[in-house]
């Protein structure tokens, strides 16, 4: 059964928070939530109830509700008699997430490539730094945020901002497959590999390169969700496939 899942208010947050606007509020607690699903912080165990961040943050219920609803909307979220969950994806709508990402995705990332800053480098480099610390001490959550660094920087660098936006929809569409796979120690390993290739390509400004890694993961990516669905369903711990993850 799904737990009512805590959303921290921020470190910093104004005393006034009644007082501004109810549109403000919607989309700092909509960000709130997005950046906790991105994270990994919230599971499919997790039950997301609107009182309970409103009480949380010190805002009135009906912005709260107006956030989780177009979350809902917008395929992240389904409504239950209890707030909301994780929507749950079919193996079919995993299939096609993959298959639109692959049109898109290796293509945005050379692109990335071809115009990427040294601040945005050197971003990408501490991500995949703080992803190898985190694995060492077998901390998932530590893992899939800095993961998630890693891939919203350079997304964060692609020149077209409607492909960026897409892509990032795409992939959080897509939390199935890092929730079912980037807590197995094991698949991080793997995904750490990933990661690690990503990024030579990218501080050689090695585009086609890029391209091709990027390319090459998505493809391993969804095949590794794909057999650790088969464990799972068979009560298994097998072996993970050689290839890995780091969707």
């Amino acid at each position: 059964m799904p737990t009512s899942r805590r959303i921290e208010p921020a470190k910093t947050r104004r005393k006034d928070t009644d007082a501004a606007p109810a549109e403000n509020i919607r989309e700092q607690v909509y960000r709130r939530v997005r950046d906790s699903m991105q994270k990994g912080e919230i599971t499919y165990d997790d039950r997301i109830v609107d009182y309970e961040i409103a009480a949380a943050l010190g805002v009135s219920r009906m912005p709260v509700r107006e956030a989780l609803l177009q979350l809902k909307s917008e395929g992240f979220l389904q409504g239950t008699a209890r707030g909301f969950i994780l929507r749950r994806f079919t193996p079919t709508d995993i299939a096609n997430i993959f298959e639109i990402r692959l049109l898109l995705e290796p293509a945005a990332a050379a692109a990335a490539c071809a115009g990427a800053s040294m601040e945005g480098l050197g971003q990408m480099s501490k991500a995949a730094a703080d992803a190898e610390r985190a694995h060492a001490k077998d901390d998932a959550v530590a893992y899939m945020q800095a993961n998630w660094v890693f891939r919203s920087t350079w997304v964060g660098m692609v020149p077209n901002p409607h492909l960026a936006q897409t892509i990032t929809r795409l992939r959080d569409h897509a939390e199935a497959v890092r929730l079912a796979t980037l807590r197995d120690k094991e698949f991080r390993a793997l995904s750490l590999q990933h990661t690690k290739s990503i990024l030579e390509a990218f501080l050689r400004r090695d585009a086609e390169a890029v391209k091709e890694r990027v390319a090459y993961n998505l493809r391993v990516s969804a095949a590794s969700y794909y057999a650790k669905q088969g464990m799972l369903l068979n009560g298994e711990s097998g072996a993970v496939p050689r290839q890995g993850i780091a969707a």
